[in-house]
């Protein structure tokens, strides 16, 4: 499990809770082995820039949790070995978080909302981040039975490499939520955006800007972007265009095949694409934003400029996305209240209060920056 090396307030994850990855990280890697005394906590604020505050409670939680413990007038010390699939030990209020990668700012932020209403409900996260590696997260589905743990919000791969786990979970009546991503082929509970519905007011949105050759740009296989897609061609239906095939690019899996995971990067090889064809589009829409990044970097460098000469348009509304030279138009996800939402259902389905199957579908939001304007005449 990769947590990184770093502590940030810009991680929706309390520092504290950044401290104990760090610190798990450390035993996991076996950088502290059983027995070894961590750093003194004078020397941890100082290392990761934090108050003492912030240190104490990060220890006092990993004592309780009996990773560490304390000799008086001498330190604190290493408990026991961790297996990479080793998070904590569940107890009875103990809820856990499987996410392809903990520092994705998708997961940091619905985790916020995760963590509120768990801890509204008195109950604690224990997050089992994959660091992008789906071996490593299908290990952590497969093992949630064993480890009697009461339940799981998941947020699924890319495609469908965890369908065999996710069945087997359904099959044991294991309390599970899924979130952003689902499985068309198996009933579970799931929280999600109309990613469907975001993406036709987008691309309707360019339309009205005189848009008529607008591309596609879209991720890996799941859910999420295929309804992306869905949407793209039925505002382009909707408003009597013609669905041209080479307008449609996504990324190639095999580039990913190894990990068989989102990638951290993507868009400018896809938008090259797009930019050579013998008449371009006008303007772009890119399933994601870190994708329309990508397509925004393609166009500088073809000496191109945003808007001006094309519009882009993303999805999700990460902050960076405010944040770009050319602020992005997006359609935001209400990424809290999907985290609160699911942790809600997943518990009242845990205290017996709910037995429904709950599949819920949130509304996503268009925010217009600055990446999008009229469509230029042709000369």
């Amino acid at each position: 499990m990769e947590y990184g090396n770093t502590v940030s307030p810009d991680n929706p994850l309390p520092l504290y809770h950044q401290i104990k990855l760090l610190i798990i990280g450390d035993i996991q890697k076996r950088k502290l082995q059983k027995g070894d005394c961590i750093d003194k906590e004078l020397d941890l604020c100082q290392k990761y820039k934090v108050s003492r505050i912030t240190i104490r409670r990060a220890i006092a939680d990993l004592v309780r949790e009996n990773l560490l413990y304390r000799i008086s007038g001498r330190g604190t010390y290493v408990a026991r070995a961790l297996e990479l699939d080793d998070v904590s030990l569940e107890n009875e209020n103990q809820i856990t978080l499987v996410v392809p990668d903990v520092q994705d700012l998708v997961s940091s932020v619905i985790y916020s909302g995760i963590e509120a209403e768990a801890d509204r409900r008195g109950y604690e996260v224990i997050i089992h981040s994959a660091g992008r590696n789906i071996d490593r997260e299908n290990y952590y589905l497969s093992r949630l039975i064993k480890r009697n743990s009461l339940g799981a919000v998941i947020l699924p791969n890319w495609g469908k490499s965890n369908a065999i786990q996710i069945f087997e979970l359904k099959r044991h009546n294991f309390p599970f939520v899924l979130i952003d991503r689902y499985f068309r082929d198996i009933e579970t509970d799931y929280v999600i955006t109309d990613n469907l519905a975001g993406a036709f007011e987008l691309v309707s949105y360019l339309i009205s800007l005189g848009h008529k050759r607008i591309g596609f740009i879209g991720g890996l296989d799941a859910t999420s972007g295929n309804d992306r897609l869905e949407g793209y061609k039925k505002a382009l239906s909707r408003h009597g265009l013609i669905i041209e095939e080479d307008l449609i690019v996504s990324l190639d899996p095999n580039r990913f095949a190894s990990s068989q995971m989102e990638p951290e990067g993507g868009g400018y090889i896809e938008c090259k694409k797009l930019l050579k064809l013998k008449s371009p589009p006008t303007a772009v829409f890119a399933a994601c934003d870190p994708l329309a990044y990508g397509a925004m970097r393609t166009i500088k460098d073809f000496g191109l400029k945003v808007p001006e000469d094309i519009s882009v348009v993303g999805f999700d509304d990460l902050k960076f996305s405010a944040l770009l030279d050319v602020p992005l138009t997006t359609a935001a996800q209400p990424f809290r209240e999907i985290g609160e939402t699911a942790m809600r259902i997943l518990l009242d389905k845990i205290e017996g209060k709910d037995k429904d199957l709950r599949q819920i579908i949130l509304k996503p939001r268009l925010i217009v920056r600055k990446s999008t304007t009229v469509r230029k005449p042709a000369t």
